[in-house]
């Protein structure tokens, strides 16, 4: 009996010990905290990486991921040839989203993004990873990890290009995204991927296109047919803009704050980290992501259902938003933070709060609470 305790208990130890390639089941990662999953996932591919261990990065990405990519093993590749000299630090965080029906969460999803120091250079790393799915759990694991240069990172016109399709992405200086790159036309990709008319039927073939950024050179890299099976026509493709609620010439909400509200804008800029969340009120959905782009269109990120929107007026009304004022610190601070709320009503009105400079001094001392309502959507009463 002895023996048989000593072996599990080694058993164990060598599974928590073994570097890049073990991480926790899809029912267990469902009650870890985003912060814990989302670390730990950085570690994982960093660790691989300085490994150069393509075997093990294969294993962190869901079946769905492998699937979908056709080549995976050459990005891996690719991706550890970029990435040079041993981990010295890294910090970041990671924006999360889902679905929860009855109480129940069927999935959630993480949005993870770092910085990368090392002995030779500076990278920045985003990734995509369904750490639970309960309804899918091929989909449980990385979908999609992105790497480029800090420098690249810090341009103007740099987008990310993870979040079009699963898949590894090295995105070296002056090379184009993959939305600016020539897509393939709806004849190209029936004949180029054989598909049957089975496969695409009910397809919007350019609309497909589009949302996947599909090129020639992609046909050999991706398995068009099972991209083609998961597609949702319903939700890809739509475009809502709700940016003009971060905008000044819209007419101000003067009383009744917690009444007719129609949706709550949230985002905040601290350095290079950005939070943004988005609650639809009307269709009890909750959008949440890192990136401000989520503004210009609500449909490049998925939707969580969020019945509670209400609560979070209360919430709001609780810790006295609506007497809060817009503020700028004029003092120059070598970590420049921004942020704004707003609260759009029915009749076009709209609340708004901004704030520049340090926000700790320039808000009220409940800032710290609020921010924690609105990013986490839980409204704590006592």
């Amino acid at each position: 009996m002895r023996k048989i305790l000593l072996f599990m208990v080694c058993c164990t130890l060598v599974c928590g010990l073994n570097g890049c390639t073990f991480f926790g089941s899809g029912s267990s990662n469902e009650f870890r905290s985003d912060e814990e999953l989302a670390d730990e996932m950085i570690e994982k591919i960093i660790a691989c990486v300085e490994k150069e261990d393509a075997e093990g990065l294969t294993e962190l990405f869901s079946p769905y991921a492998k699937d979908s990519t056709l080549n995976l093993a050459e990005q891996e590749e690719d991706f550890i040839d970029f990435f040079q000299g041993e981990c010295e630090s890294w910090k970041g965080n990671a924006s999360s989203q889902e679905k929860s029906e009855h109480g129940k969460t069927i999935w959630r999803k993480l949005r993870g993004h770092y910085s990368i120091i090392t002995d030779e250079a500076q990278y920045e790393i985003a990734y995509t990873y369904i750490p639970f799915h309960r309804e899918e759990p091929d989909k449980e694991g990385l979908t999609a990890i992105e790497i480029t240069t800090e420098e690249n990172f810090d341009k103007e016109d740099f987008l990310w290009s993870l979040d079009q399709r699963p898949g590894i992405y090295v995105t070296e200086e002056g090379e184009e995204d993959l939305s600016r790159q020539k897509q393939i036309t709806p004849e190209e990709l029936i004949q180029a991927a054989d598909l049957t008319k089975e496969q695409y039927s009910g397809v919007d073939l350019e609309q497909f296109i589009e949302d996947f950024s599909v090129t020639k050179e992609d046909v050999n890299t991706l398995n068009i047919p099972l991209l083609l099976k998961e597609y949702e026509p319903d939700y890809k493709g739509r475009v809502i803009d709700v940016s003009y609620l971060l905008e000044d010439d819209i007419e101000s909400r003067t009383s009744d704050f917690t009444r007719d509200a129609i949706a709550i804008a949230f985002m905040e800029n601290k350095n290079t980290s950005t939070e943004c969340v988005y609650y639809d009120l009307l269709q009890d959905r909750r959008y949440q992501t890192s990136d401000a782009y989520l503004f210009d269109n609500l449909y490049q990120t998925q939707a969580g259902y969020y019945s509670n929107g209400q609560q979070i007026l209360q919430g709001l009304d609780k810790y006295k938003v609506f007497t809060w004022e817009s503020k700028t610190d004029e003092e120059e601070i070598t970590d420049p933070q921004s942020m704004v709320l707003a609260i759009e009503y029915a009749d076009g009105t709209v609340f708004r709060i901004e704030a520049s400079g340090l926000l700790s001094q320039v808000l009220p001392g409940a800032y710290k609470e609020v921010r924690e309502m609105l990013l986490s959507g839980e409204y704590n009463k006592s």
